[in-house]
């Protein structure tokens, strides 16, 4: 869902593409365009349309237009450059956020969690929380 926002990832998935490996790509277009929830796209090659045509096909009168205008209007608005900007600057504060999080779970008792190959989420132990008999999850 996550992944047109990540450099690292589009080009794994371009790779296994281009190998025959992907039928179709879902992009949620809240987690990847920066627009309200509630739109997707899905994509395929241009040899395999299969699985597109059959998700189109699946929805016909009963996906709103407002998802994919929202998107039109916000890319349009960023053009090429604000575009390349934003993945640029996503990536720069993913490298600021990692290292204050490391620091902060470091003063606390915690530690990262190793996301090898996963350059969008972050996550964190919360041992000492639950040492304490503090809650996880809605309790934090």
């Amino acid at each position: 869902a996550y992944g047109v926002q990540a450099a690292p990832l589009c080009r794994a998935i371009s790779q296994a593409w281009r190998r025959g490996r992907v039928d179709a790509v879902v992009a949620s277009t809240d987690k990847n365009f920066m627009v309200p929830v509630g739109g997707a796209v899905v994509t395929s090659g241009e040899g395999n349309t299969a699985v597109v045509d059959a998700v189109r096909r699946g929805y016909p009168g009963r996906a709103s237009i407002s998802p994919i205008l929202d998107l039109l209007i916000t890319l349009l608005s960023m053009g090429v450059e604000g575009w390349r900007r934003a993945l640029t600057d996503r990536e720069d504060v993913y490298q600021y956020m990692r290292e204050r999080l490391h620091a902060t779970a470091g003063a606390n008792g915690e530690r990262l969690l190793e996301t090898p190959g996963n350059p969008i989420s972050i996550g964190m132990s919360l041992a000492g929380l639950a040492a304490e008999g503090g809650g996880v999850g809605g309790g934090i």
